[in-house]
């Protein structure tokens, strides 16, 4: 194999756990890699991964100082750990280096969507259990349709995907699509695992109102953090698509566990340092956290918005009681006037496409630097090959 280089460039930010992406025509996404620090020495496990543009290596950076670089050797295997995908019992199981992670709940017999449970860094679950789960200690059994981690509106060409209430919507799973637009369905490896799915927004009588596809790349955990990257596209597939100006509703949607509730020992913080539903709620912001003790140790939950999504950067519906949504149709409820209407028409045969992160931590907003953590995701570092 010829030594091939890879020179990282942390750019104007402090990197830290943070994945970073190369075009890397030729290598074989069947074979173990790592790459080998000139500096340290060290060996990181890497990924080749086949997309529809062609073959990227990914790995991810421990640590890398502000305005400093760092050189790579590329190296075959062997790699061990990461993130593995298999169909489980009650939908797809996505594993970190062997424990469950989150389960893609994805049965008829759901009305939505969703990851439950979401694993934190401390090996305990960060998104309430119920429904799903009804017999948690402590738990808060209101809004038996906030699923901890979900996509979903509540009027959408007037058909209720939200509340599951009488006459609602449901969501249909179709099919799973090769994970990066090529390649593999069910993508696992030392560095992240990943699935593409298809689904159908349905009436109440079954009748498609509009296409749905998501992407969800997870990476392998960090003693301290996990993450997971969170892509959802809708399609207008039968006719134009109205969506609604309601606060119910969310382009990514979390309940938090309840211990982590801000209207007892938990603290909600955003991009411009509003904290509390008073400054947080109906504010555009291009991040959240929602920090709180779970089982006696403080972690956090941050979804981070992308500058490519719609209407960047995104209003929030983030309440005490541990709900953060991302919704940016609800100008009205956010705005408190009557004189604006934030729906939207999507035309027939277009795309609406939303990006997120969602960042699970130890610690508060400052001692995990989300500040930071954000820009690994928007800005990334700048990878030269050699």
């Amino acid at each position: 194999m010829a030594r091939t280089q890879f020179t990282v460039h942390a750019g104007n930010h402090p990197r830290q756990h943070c994945p970073v992406w190369v075009n890397s025509a030729g290598l074989d996404p069947g074979r173990d890699y790592v790459v080998v620090s000139d500096e340290s020495k060290a060996a990181l496990p890497a990924q080749a991964v086949e997309t529809a543009d062609g073959v990227w290596l990914a790995w991810v950076i421990p640590a890398l100082e502000a305005d400093t670089s760092q050189t790579f050797s590329l190296e075959e295997g062997p790699s061990i750990g990461g993130v593995a995908l298999a169909d489980g019992k009650y939908g797809l199981d996505i594993n970190l280096t062997g424990d469950l992670f989150t389960t893609y709940h994805h049965a008829a017999k759901h009305n939505k969507l969703f990851l439950y449970p979401v694993i934190g860094p401390t090996g305990r679950g960060m998104t309430r259990g119920y429904p799903m789960v009804t017999d948690i200690p402590g738990e808060k059994h209101d809004h038996p349709h906030h699923k901890s981690i979900h996509v979903a509106h509540g009027d959408v060409n007037g058909v209720d995907l939200w509340s599951e209430l009488d006459d609602h919507g449901s969501q249909r799973h179709a099919a799973f699509l090769p994970a990066f637009g090529a390649g593999s369905t069910y993508v696992s490896g030392p560095v992240c695992g990943a699935f593409r799915s298809r689904s159908h927004w349905v009436s109440r009588s079954e009748q498609p109102v509009v296409a749905e596809e998501k992407h969800v790349v997870v990476y392998a955990p960090a003693p301290d953090a996990r993450m997971l990257d969170i892509a959802v596209t809708l399609r207008a597939t039968e006719g134009p698509v109205r969506f609604g100006d309601t606060k119910e509703g969310a382009m990514l949607s979390v309940r938090v566990a309840s211990s982590m509730d801000a209207d007892t020992d938990g603290q909600i913080e955003n991009a411009y340092g509003g904290r509390g539903e008073d400054e947080c709620f109906g504010a555009r912001a291009q991040w959240m956290d929602y920090v709180g003790p779970v089982d006696g140790t403080t972690v956090g939950l941050a979804v981070f918005d992308h500058p490519t999504s719609f209407r960047y950067p995104t209003y929030w519906h983030v309440r005490n009681y541990g709900l953060l949504h991302a919704n940016c149709f609800a100008w009205r409820e956010f705005l408190g006037h009557a004189g604006v209407d934030g729906s939207y028409v999507l035309p027939e045969g277009a795309r609406l496409r939303c990006k997120f992160r969602v960042y699970l931590h130890t610690g508060n907003t400052q001692d995990a630097r989300v500040k930071e953590r954000y820009h690994d995701f928007i800005t990334p570092p700048v990878v030269e090959s050699m």
